[in-house]
């Protein structure tokens, strides 16, 4: 979705989310640290300058301005540190490299079990059957409520987001899609003429979230994919937008660059699972739910992968893309102003990736610092400090650049 307004109540969600998400994160290296004698000199949520502070025992307890991540400070980190802050012999360099990979890892193993156990949680209250939307396409093509998409044309799925994808790939013409009964029972397939919909929430210009355009300069509507739509249309000035208003229709006048819409078949999916389907239908026993969950989690995994590698691949769906800060602040936003289910779904999936993306062998991230102890146990001995902290330096620095290339495409996702 494109735009979103920002309230009290999606604020609080944006923080909370963060919050918890850095905190069980930090957490878990914090904990096993502890556990493993190493010496922690500061446990921080954020960066910047500190907001709160407190001292117990040898740790400093910190909350700082930005909280964009976190870290645990350990004495001895590199090995590079004055005699001073060493650590001495509880210093982290000094632990086993068995412990020293415990302490690592723990951040991101943390991030997917809260990831599993929100996504248990949600399997265990269960969640409705979808929901035909009235006057929508599947709705006009005959469709009942309680009825699932399970493939569009040729392709099968019960991804909400492969969905939507693929809608806008076919760019407006006629779709066949493949529905079967919530309960259970033979699929039933029906043609539908997906819709154009108004679907930004900003304040500019003023057309009704979800409002379904139905002309654009008094012509009939280009068969486009929202993001190319508006340079299809003849001319450069503002389009004149016609959408349906109570049972009537209204007017208004859109910059190019302002034109937020999407094609939509009018399908709710289950409340709480946008990416993950399987988790809806009725609220199952704790242990069955708890399996359910936690299976969830390799599953997604493994759609991250394959999300990544299309995202490089020359055939690439140009309907994926890299988010940042300001993409999951758009996202949380909008799954606040939906419903609690699906904000804490997209809870769970944002949990799960910081794990992920942490866990693999990048220099700078948890999974370089683990991959470097792991070449240190294969040669029995240790990589120079010197050489191991200019590798995370240029990790670093490619990591800064990726995340100022992202946060682009995220102001120009937001306000094109």
């Amino acid at each position: 979705m494109t735009g979103f307004v920002l309230t009290w109540q999606s604020i609080g969600g944006i923080v909370l989310m963060l919050l918890v998400v850095i905190s069980i994160h930090e957490f878990g290296h914090f904990v096993v640290a502890k556990r493993a004698g190493i010496q922690v000199d500061e446990f921080s949520i954020g960066f910047g300058p500190r907001l709160l502070s407190h001292s117990r025992g040898e740790t400093r307890y910190s909350l700082r301005l930005l909280p964009l991540g976190g870290y645990v400070r350990m004495a001895g980190m590199t090995g590079l540190e004055a005699p001073e802050k060493s650590g001495g012999p509880r210093a982290f360099i000094r632990a086993s490299a068995g412990r020293r990979a415990a302490v690592i890892a723990a951040g991101g193993l943390m991030n997917l079990l809260l990831a599993g156990a929100i996504l248990s949680g949600l399997a265990a209250f269960g969640g409705p059957a979808p929901a035909t939307q009235p006057g929508g396409a599947l709705a006009q093509a005959g469709v009942p409520n309680g009825y699932r998409i399970t493939a569009v044309g040729d392709h099968r799925t019960t991804s909400l987001t492969t969905i939507r994808n693929m809608i806008q790939g076919d760019r407006g013409r006629p779709l066949l899609v493949r529905l079967t009964p919530w309960a259970g029972g033979a699929p039933h397939s029906y043609t539908v003429q997906p819709q154009l919909h108004w679907i930004g929430v900003g304040r500019t210009p003023k057309i009704p979230f979800e409002a379904r355009i139905v002309a654009i300069n008094g012509g009939p509507l280009p068969r486009a994919t929202p993001g190319h739509l508006a340079g299809d249309i003849p001319g450069t000035g503002p389009l004149r937008v016609t959408y349906l208003k109570g049972r009537g229709r209204a007017v208004a006048d859109v910059p190019r660059s302002k034109l937020a819409v999407e094609w939509l078949v009018g399908y709710y999916g289950p409340s709480g699972n946008p990416l993950l389907a399987s988790l809806s239908g009725p609220p199952q026993p704790w242990y069955q739910a708890i399996a359910t969950g936690f299976t969830a989690v390799p599953l997604q995994i493994g759609a991250t992968f394959v999300n990544l590698w299309t995202l490089i691949s020359p055939h690439h769906n140009p309907n994926l893309r890299l988010t940042g800060p300001i993409g999951i602040a758009q996202e949380t936003s909008i799954a606040t102003q939906i419903s609690g289910a699906i904000y804490l779904t997209l809870f769970a999936l944002i949990s799960l990736n910081l794990g992920l993306i942490n866990l693999l062998p990048i220099p700078f991230l948890d999974g370089g610092h683990l991959f470097f102890i792991i070449l240190e146990w294969i040669r029995r001995r240790r990589v120079s400090p010197q050489l191991e902290a200019t590798v995370h330096a240029v990790g670093l620095a490619l990591i800064v650049m990726l995340f100022i290339y992202v946060t682009y495409g995220d102001l120009t996702h937001l306000i094109r």
